[in-house]
């Protein structure tokens, strides 16, 4: 398991689990992307496993514990990291601009999603459709990466790259049209059924005209 998804690399909460823990912790990953987190019963998780249900309160308090367990590693990842000084390298050597800085963001939450394809799905569909669920992981992220994004949209503002809009207002847009974009087209759609490179521009060009300060 240490291997198949990204986020999970280097954590040490993941490497403590026993081997029983892990065969625990994937089946849930497994039967949680599958069929969804409230249709998933403990009972299933630890015949999928092949072990005994109590096996799982050893460890996790409760089901929703185990869902954290997946879901933390990903909220301390879902904000670009180190992306404050990386924008001012980009600035003095005069790469940045609004579409440089938002298509690496977004091609890095793709590239995230994929590579972590079924940690991912089971993320939206609990961000969007539980409430309670929702507030935990918005919660979960560190202070440190919106403290990080907020100085650098406040850069962005200052050389006139940005529009002048609140950050969370500017937060709430991108997280719309980028979730969106990650809903529509790899859960419902089938991802051979389009042009992937091409969308990504599209949807990045959409982004850049609706935060490009009017000239």
């Amino acid at each position: 398991m240490e291997n198949q998804y990204d986020i999970y690399r280097g954590s040490e909460n993941i490497e403590k689990l026993t081997p029983k823990q892990k065969l625990i912790f994937q089946s849930a990953i497994d039967l949680f992307s599958e069929q969804g987190y409230a249709n998933t019963s403990t009972k299933e998780i630890s015949e999928h496993a092949g072990v005994s249900e109590g096996s799982i309160f050893r460890k996790f308090k409760n089901k929703e514990e185990l869902l954290m367990a997946i879901l933390t590693p990903l909220t301390h990842k879902i904000l670009p990291q180190d992306f404050e000084q990386f924008s001012r390298t980009a600035y003095q050597d005069g790469s940045l601009n609004l579409k440089f800085f938002l298509t690496t963001m977004i091609n890095e939450r793709i590239g995230l999603f994929k590579s972590n394809h079924k940690i991912m799905k089971i993320f939206l569909n609990e961000f969007i459709y539980d409430q309670h669920i929702h507030d935990r992981l918005i919660e979960s992220i560190p202070k440190k990466s919106f403290k990080q994004f907020n100085t650098v949209l406040d850069f962005l503002k200052a050389k006139n790259l940005l529009i002048d809009w609140d950050n969370l207002e500017i937060f709430r847009f991108l997280a719309a049209n980028i979730l969106g974009y990650l809903i529509q087209h790899y859960i419902i759609v089938d991802p051979n059924k389009w042009n992937e490179s091409l969308e990504i521009e599209h949807v990045t060009d959409f982004i850049v005209k609706g935060l490009t300060p009017d000239r």
